[in-house]
């Protein structure tokens, strides 16, 4: 892409995680990036690499300019010390995402 470009077009995604055993508690990154492609990528070898697992991707695409990423991923010792969640976070930025809202879920049942 040029830099000096004027106009920048994105997508918009939502990342769903938690660590595969307590699906009630999840970590939700809400935004937006240039390119959902990149961002799937990055942030699913970074999932794997710490042993995790995507466990669903869904790529919209609408009207051809409007895209987004919704993602579920189950990452091991999301909740540890230190908590693979920074890593989560850090994989979405590299990938060019921009964060909007991260917040934390507890749904009891």
């Amino acid at each position: 892409m040029d830099p000096n470009q004027g106009l920048c077009l994105g997508a918009l995604f939502d990342i769903a995680a938690t660590n595969g055993l307590d699906m009630g508690r999840r970590l939700c990154i809400i935004g937006f990036c240039r390119s959902i492609e990149m961002l799937s990528d990055v942030v699913e070898d970074t999932v794997l690499e710490h042993g995790g697992e995507v466990v669903a991707a869904e790529k919209a695409i609408k009207g051809g300019l409007h895209e987004k990423l919704s993602m579920t991923v189950a990452v091991p010792y999301l909740w540890g010390v230190p908590p693979a969640s920074d890593t989560l976070h850090l994989a979405v930025r590299s990938g060019g995402g921009i964060v909007e809202k991260v917040y934390w879920q507890w749904d009891f049942l």
